[in-house]
């Protein structure tokens, strides 16, 4: 397999929403196990990501020690998944796809219940996981895509709940991949 990382570029409505979901989503992606590399990028300079201030976190996800990386155009370039979690922020995806950019866009906890139903392996040559995750993604979008979900319908502020939702989509979203990849 090419050694090219897999590009997921958050773009999340809410600025404080994405950078920790960028961090929950890089530390559950990061195993030993993964098959190719990823990488985890957001929409946002790293000036703005430094700058932000988290809110009341689990301490579970305080121990989490990725960092969020802002995206650069090199990463832009090579995205093949665009995430939100909040909500996708329109403005960023629209601005993507004027610049050439069609990696597809969805909500990842709406999303990563569509992709626990994708079975690649019927299919002989099995195909590479990253193109099975950018097809259900692409399929998942032209069957009407994300609506807003419960977890992103409940959120109240500095609830701990949510933020452990959160990390729990992130969570069956690498669970899934490592699923797809045997």
């Amino acid at each position: 397999m090419p050694d090219s990382p897999f590009v997921v570029l958050v773009a999340d409505s809410d600025n404080v929403v994405g950078v920790v979901a960028a961090r929950l989503l890089a530390s559950a992606l990061d195993t030993e196990h993964a098959l190719f590399p990823t990488q985890v990028r957001v929409l946002m300079s790293q000036q703005e990501i430094d700058q932000l201030n988290e809110p009341l976190l689990p301490q579970s996800v305080k121990a989490i020690e990725q960092v969020a990386v802002a995206a650069h155009s090199r990463d832009i370039n090579q995205a093949q998944l665009i995430v939100g979690f909040a909500g996708l922020d329109e403005i960023k995806v629209d601005a993507l796809r004027s610049e050439g950019i069609s990696a597809p866009a969805v909500l990842l906890c709406q999303f990563v219940l569509s992709l626990d139903a994708v079975d690649p392996s019927a299919a002989i040559p099995k195909p590479d996981v990253r193109d099975v995750i950018v097809g259900a993604a692409l399929q998942f979008g032209f069957g009407g895509g994300s609506a807003q979900c419960q977890i992103c319908a409940d959120k109240v502020g500095e609830s701990i709940d949510y933020w452990i939702n959160i990390a729990d989509t992130c969570s069956r979203f690498a669970q899934t991949v490592q699923r797809l990849q045997r």
